[in-house]
């Protein structure tokens, strides 16, 4: 019988406070799931790595981490990457396990939270129901990464998704992507809210939630919104803290990518 094992990677957070809200619950849900085989987790940012490390904590980047697997003898491997599109840490996890998959006989990599269109309407429904009702004056945004990869379609997909759901009052927008501070200031002076409620469409609310959306300086979202003559809330909760975003993960342990 072939000893199978999971691999979780994770980006990685250096807020302990946010990995354990959002990152500890995915983990073990899986191991809760999967009671039989072993689990293993890796970070995929250098950065993250490092900043642990200086705390005395050492996780594994993924290579690491499937090297200890064959060693322990693992022979069928499942990675499962929480991330949220298919850009370009994706792409490097791709190409991290194709350096190593010849060590297993059965290889499979699960796709990242937004890879099909059910996916997008999954996700939405999952903020909304979080959120719950909005005052009639008052906007929801979502604050994703973004980035210059391809894979940032997702997200102006996913603002597409919440229209189709009947929901103008909800807006994504991203840090480094396409959807940026500039156009959605537009779209909302469009939509005219008196409040604007920030949260994370990340899966951490670690620093980029903490500083670029919630943070004091005069350039973060909140001071931004605020200084454009919006009352500002912000939410500091990732989406690994949600239960319907952690069964989207965990789903694809069953799925095929």
């Amino acid at each position: 019988m072939v000893k199978n094992g999971i691999l979780i990677a994770n980006f990685g957070t250096t807020v302990a406070e946010t990995w354990e809200k959002a990152l500890e619950p995915i983990a073990g849900e899986v191991r809760a799931r999967c009671p039989d085989i072993p689990v293993y987790e890796a970070v995929t940012s250098p950065t993250v790595r490092r900043v642990l490390a200086a705390r005395g904590r050492e996780v594994p980047d993924v290579s690491a981490a499937l090297e200890r697997m064959a060693a322990d003898g693992v022979e069928g491997v499942t990675v499962l990457p929480t991330f949220i599109i298919a850009g370009r840490e994706y792409e490097r996890l791709v190409l991290e396990c194709g350096r190593q998959v010849e060590k297993f006989r059965s290889f499979r990599l699960a796709p990242p939270l937004l890879d099909r269109p059910g996916d997008l309407v999954r996700a939405a429904q999952a903020v909304l129901e979080r959120q719950g009702p909005l005052p009639e004056d008052t906007a929801l945004v979502l604050m994703g990464h973004g980035t210059d990869h391809r894979g940032d379609f997702a997200y102006g997909a996913l603002d597409c998704v919440f229209r189709e759901l009947g929901r103008p009052d909800v807006f994504v927008a991203t840090v480094e992507g396409y959807l940026g501070l500039e156009g959605l200031k537009k779209r909302l002076g469009e939509y005219a809210p008196k409040r604007v409620i920030l949260r994370p469409f990340l899966l951490t609310a670690g620093e980029h939630a903490r500083s670029d959306m919630a943070g004091e300086g005069a350039d973060s979202w909140k001071s931004v919104l605020t200084a454009a003559g919006y009352g500002v809330d912000c939410v500091l909760e990732g989406l690994g803290e949600l239960p319907a975003i952690r069964r989207m993960f965990l789903e694809r342990l069953a799925s095929p990518s």
